[in-house]
């Protein structure tokens, strides 16, 4: 099987200025092609028909104003861009609060990516040599001899109807070499919340990490909003990695070199 190497690939495009954009100061009016790279990605099969989609998380960026030669970072407050992509679809803008100038610029909205960003582009890069690391112990040596470790992460649906592949980079690995131990928590990676009502695949995705040290089950812990009380009593809500699933899973783990 072909294994993103994550620290080259990544999606691009290219975004026309907007002539419509009121906020001060502004960008420059010139149109800006973005290369991002990717954190994951989830591959989902309709398992009655053997369609299948993949989808891609981008790396976390913040809310900049663009090629001015007075200021770069906005402060209205500053805001985490992140964003999901497909072939077909896209959702992406700002995590924590929505922008009241730019509403389409909400996580919660889906778009057609054929309208939206015509010129979308993934840009996959694969290793050359990939190994499934089968034994605790050669997780361990692999961690030990510095490789890159990348996981996959198979999830069916209760009602069997859905598969779901999620592949990423191994960022944190844990490990007592003495007991043969290892432990899992990386993220951010795309998770399907099953639970929650959408017609279209992509709306079942979220941001969460993922926790475990055996391949059969694991603990994944999404962002959601979260009310989050202060000293004095008063909440808040957030958007925070705070729902948690403990799921039976079938992962894989891969030593990979170029």
């Amino acid at each position: 099987m072909q294994i993103c190497d994550y620290g080259i690939s990544s999606i691009s495009w290219t975004a026309k200025h907007d002539p419509t954009d009121t906020r001060k100061p502004g960008h420059m009016p010139w149109d800006n092609t973005i290369r991002i790279l990717i954190d994951s990605r989830c591959e989902i099969i309709d398992k009655q028909t053997g369609a299948s989609e993949w989808y891609y998380l981008i790396t976390p960026c913040r809310t900049e104003w663009m090629y001015r030669e007075d200021m770069l970072w906005k402060n209205d407050p500053n805001l985490e861009f992140v964003g999901i992509y497909s072939s077909n679809h896209y959702r992406h803008g700002h995590v924590q609060v929505q922008d009241k100038l730019r509403p389409q610029q909400d996580m919660g909205v889906t778009k057609d990516i054929a309208v939206g960003l015509p010129n979308f582009h993934p840009n996959l890069s694969f290793y050359n040599n990939t190994t499934e690391l089968i034994d605790d112990s050669d997780v361990i040596q692999a961690t030990l001899d510095l490789q890159p470790i990348i996981a996959t992460t198979q999830i069916q649906s209760l009602d069997g109807k859905t598969q779901v592949n999620i592949e990423y980079p191994i960022k944190t690995m844990n490990f007592v070499e003495e007991k043969n131990r290892f432990q899992v928590d990386t993220g951010p990676i795309l998770f399907p919340d099953f639970d929650l009502e959408a017609k279209q695949d992509i709306d079942k995705l979220q941001l969460a990490f993922v926790c475990y040290n055996n391949r059969d089950i694991a603990e994944f812990v999404s962002r959601v909003p979260t009310a989050i009380e202060n000293n004095k009593g008063d909440s808040i809500e957030r958007m925070e990695y705070s729902k948690i699933k403990r799921l039976n899973v079938s992962t894989k783990l891969f030593g990979c070199t170029n």
